[in-house]
């Protein structure tokens, strides 16, 4: 019976646990053995009908551990092992015997259900909740696991590794997947050597997440052991075994990229274990610049350009675990990165090389963790982090600006000197309890942010040209510049807390009911309720057989927080710290226009609506898994979206519809007078998708094991992001259409091990063109935003300007009774990609013989490994192009100019082969 007085003074001490290394124990601890990083087992024994078989004796082997306990007069057992694999054997009167593997990882306790059948029948394989089978809302079978054996699948760069990680959560570069690191938020994946497993789309309806479970990738570290281990790789590539980049029309400079990774650990005493990596990585890279400018004569002429941007990455982590008691670890992890960009800016199409910055982060994370287990069935964890990052960054060049739609985008980089420094802050406080049927949790994340920013963007101003021919002409349509105090500080939290009860209704039926609440400071909404809940029923072919199928189904309501960038926005640029001045038509250019010119004209402002929501979604679905003969699962899901409150931007002093004329830039009536544009971030936005998720993940035989991921998703929108402007103030539904994100994605991995010792691993991604938006080149609408849409040319007159594409006739100045078209109306090419990698490993140094509890000795592994790898990202050198550009006054409408290849930072090769070598003990 689990008391709970002792829960309360086990919260206090808890609480107080991550500041000191030690605290008195609330009661008598656990004589469970224990190692220097351990992780709990728990579990219940039952018979083929669900009841629990008391005192059934359970055996635990590994090649270095023999221990053996009993179950309690409840079928219950508990017990502490150090990270690693092994062999549980169960066995009871009058019951068959039988072995499961297990995986113990100290971050994520273990619960086990070990449904023993009668000794006359056959033996049934033990069903562990990380296994998929049960109907634990943990367990659900769409979730994909990578023990640190299995991320070979990946590729040996670190960022081609991270890449395919955020792809294969469903990520992409506008909306990334939620990245937890030993269950902070916020933070950077790791590099691969340190990291011991990585989860992804995991309990999807918890109300322990405060996003949906799809799309979040869980990383946990590897800690340190009993005994000295160590890694050193050479990772490394040049343009010689490269092939290159199809876009460069110019000689590409040389290129290489040279990764050195090291990791060390072990024990410092009986009780502390480190865990120590380093990564350097030096990558001189090239850019490959395409755009459309004018000659002497002021005549088109295509630019083309390869500019060396090197990138020098440096990481150094240490993590320490400390074994305070039995059933009590205090674990500490730091670690700093640094980046050196030169360069930087020129991946946009269209751009020239005056565009570039210089930029240099650095970033630093402290995590301490204080985790305690209190008999066998409530765990105490505390975790507090600090983030700490560091931006510099200034522009190469100076001068304005220059926009040229469709053409080319140079001077100046508009972002000109940045300097940002954030601190940011979270703590947690997370109670598990195991309470017979029930298994209770609650927990608590405050996380603050602090961000001191100095920003001179638009210091330089920038002239806006419709289109070459006026650029030729020294007409810009928009001239905008920014004046002021650079300066400004914003402070802000977020609060969520939470309780769950997974309630095992019967043997195949479970209940998960959860209810979270949010908030949020600086913005008008405060008060986030979120109720969740799911189901599972396992079907049984008979009673004492595994799962037959497991149906699940939940839903619930899932918010967003609102960016602290954009928050910093609505601060810097209030119209009275820092003025924006726009002018519509300029005729001075290129001198810039005189100050006393554009003080008369009131400056922009961006301010959050008063009524500002958070926005969020009702996300229900269902699913089914399947066991697949004992070697692997199948799973299809379907999720339901409706979004509603979604964040935009848009201009709500722009002119009335109807009223302007773009020949005229002062003309239009506005709502609030005047012809001050105002800025607002606003939340009437909406979103509907729906999704299609089939993950199946087999092993075949002891060589050859293979994972596959497939993705349909069909969403409709009217706002992008907080950032992307509407093109109608007034009618943000005009911009209602399909989402910028491929319908169909494909991932399909796996490892097999060839004859001669040689380990093959691949990871393959298809995917399905991104639909992108087409766009005019100018402002009809007296918004100041380019974004506007054409017409089809249904009824053109003299006045129209008409466009004849394998998309359509569109008149670009629409005229009365003409629709516009829809928004993303294009589709980007496909994309096909495969990393392919080999590798071969040779054990060195002398065997020991090995002791086995009841079994002949047997013998080690040799302590020395020296591997050899070849990794090809993009190994049939698949050209893919980048997304088309939009405006239609561009000579490169509906071409692409560069490639789009998300899963590398490399830009200066289409196909990489990187030779590696690595040496371990």
């Amino acid at each position: 019976m689990f008391h709970f007085g002792r829960a309360r003074c086990a919260v206090l001490l808890s609480l107080s646990g991550i500041l000191a290394l030690s605290q008195p124990d609330c009661f008598a601890q656990s004589q469970s053995p224990v190692n220097i990083s351990n992780g709990l087992v728990t579990g219940i024994v039952l018979d083929p009908s669900g009841a629990r078989i008391p005192h059934a004796s359970l055996t635990i082997h590994s090649d270095t551990f023999d221990h053996s306990i009993s179950a309690d007069s409840e079928g219950r057992f508990s017990l502490s092992l150090p990270i690693g694999s092994y062999q549980l054997t169960v066995t009871a009167r009058g019951f068959a015997p039988f072995t499961v593997s297990i995986t113990v990882d100290p971050r994520s306790p273990l619960r086990l259900e070990l449904p023993l059948t009668i000794a006359a029948r056959a033996e049934e394989v033990a069903v562990p909740i990380d296994g998929n089978l049960t109907t634990s809302a943990s367990d659900n079978a769409s979730a994909i696991t990578f023990s640190s054996a299995q991320l070979s699948t990946f590729s040996d760069d670190d960022a081609t590794f991270q890449k395919e990680l955020q792809a294969l959560a469903g990520g992409n570069a506008g909306k990334p997947a939620d990245v937890y690191v030993d269950g902070f938020s916020g933070g950077r994946i790791p590099p691969k050597s340190s990291i011991l497993s990585v989860r992804i789309n995991r309990n999807p309806y918890s109300a322990a997440y405060d996003s949906l479970g799809f799309g979040r990738i869980e990383i946990s570290t590897r800690p340190g052991g009993e005994k000295l281990h160590g890694h050193i790789s050479l990772n490394a590539t040049d343009n010689a075994f490269n092939a290159q980049n199809p876009y460069f029309t110019t000689v590409e400079p040389p290129y290489y990229i040279l990764n050195l990774d090291a990791n060390l650990s072990g024990s410092i005493d009986r009780k502390t274990a480190f865990n120590l990596t380093a990564v350097y990585n030096d990558q001189q890279n090239n850019a490959a610049l395409n755009a459309e400018t004018l000659d002497t004569n002021l005549q088109p002429i295509a630019y083309s350009q390869a500019v060396a941007d090197p990138q020098l990455t440096s990481t150094f982590g240490l993590r320490l675990d400390r074994r305070l008691s039995a059933t009590h670890t205090l674990t500490g992890r730091y670690e700093f990165n640094q980046i050196n960009l030169t360069n930087g800016g020129l991946t946009a199409p269209l751009t020239l090389a005056t565009q570039a910055f210089n930029n240099g982060t650095t970033s630093q994370t402290l995590q301490l963790s204080d985790n305690k287990v209190f008999g066998a069935h409530v765990v105490l964890e505390s975790r507090a982090q600090y983030l700490r990052s560091r931006l510099q960054q200034n522009a190469i060049s100076n001068m304005p600006t220059l926009v040229i739609e469709g053409g080319f985008s140079g001077g100046g980089n508009t972002a000109q000197s940045l300097r940002d420094n954030q601190d940011h802050f979270e703590f947690q406080q997370l109670l598990s309890v195991d309470h017979g049927v029930h298994y209770l949790r609650f927990g608590a994340r405050y996380r603050l942010l602090r961000d001191a920013n100095l920003s001179t963007a638009n210091y330089n101003g920038q002239w806006t040209f419709p289109s070459l021919g006026a650029y030729a002409a020294n007409q810009p349509s928009l001239f905008s510049i920014t004046t002021g105090q650079s300066s400004a500080t914003i402070l802000t939290g977020d609060l969520g807390a939470y309780a769950e009860d997974e309630w095992k209704v019967t043997p195949n039926i479970t209940l998960d009911l959860g209810f979270r609440l949010e908030s949020q400071s600086a913005i008008p909404d405060h008060l986030d309720p979120a109720p969740r809940a799911a189901i599972a029923w396992a079907l049984h072919r008979k009673k004492q057989r595994a799962p037959f199928v497991t149906l699940r189904a939940g839903g619930g309501i899932f918010y967003d927080r609102f960016a602290a960038a954009d928050i910093l926005t609505s601060v810097r640029q209030n119209g009275i710290s820092q003025q924006t001045y726009t002018l519509s038509n300029p005729t001075t250019y290129p001198q810039l226009p005189n100050t006393a010119i554009l003080s008369v004209s009131p400056p922009t402002i961006y301010r959050i609506n008063p009524n500002l929501r958070s926005e969020y979604g009702w996300i229900g679905g269902f699913s089914v898994e399947k066991s697949i003969a004992r070697r692997g699962t199948i799973s299809a899901d379907y999720l339901e979206i409706r979004g509603v409150h979604q964040w935009a931007s848009q201009n709500v002093n722009a002119p009335l519809p109807g009223t302007y004329n773009p020949a005229n830039p002062g003309s239009g009536a506005r709502p609030f007078g005047g012809s001050q544009n105002i800025y607002e971030f606003d939340s009437n936005g909406i979103e509907k998708m729906q999704q299609f998720i089939l993950n199946s993940r087999m092993v075949i035989n002891k060589h050859l094991n293979v994972f596959l991921s497939y993705n349909v998703a069909r969403g409709r929108q009217d706002v992008t992001n907080a950032e992307t402007f509407v093109s109608n103030s007034y009618n943000v539904a005009q911009d209602y259409g399909r989402a910028p994100q491929p319908t169909q994605h494909l991932f399909v991995g796996g490892t097999a091990q060839l004859p001669f010792g040689i380990a093959a691993n691949v990871f393959a991604s298809t995917a399905g063109g991104t639909p992108f938006n087409i766009t005019t080149g100018t402002d009809l609408n007296g918004d100041t935003i380019f974004n506007d849409r054409p017409a089809f040319a249904t009824r053109p007159t003299a006045n129209s300007v008409l466009y004849t594409t394998r998309y359509g006739t569109f008149d670009a100045n629409p005229q009365p009774g003409e629709s516009i078209i829809p928004i993303n109306y294009g589709n980007s090419p496909n994309f096909s990609y495969v990393d392919l990698s080999a590798n071969r490993s040779f054990h060195l140094g002398p065997r020991h013989a090995l002791p086995a509890a009841g079994k002949p000795a047997g013998r080690s592994t040799p302590p020395y490994t020296l591997t050899f790898t070849v990794d090809a990202p993009n190994v049939f050198n698949s050209h893919n192009p980048g997304m088309p550009v939009g405006v239609l006054s561009s000579a490169y409408f509906g071409q692409s100019v560069s490639l789009n290849n998300p899963f590398t930072t490399n830009t200066a090769a289409n196909r990489v082969v990187f030779l590696q070598a690595a040496f371990s003990f």
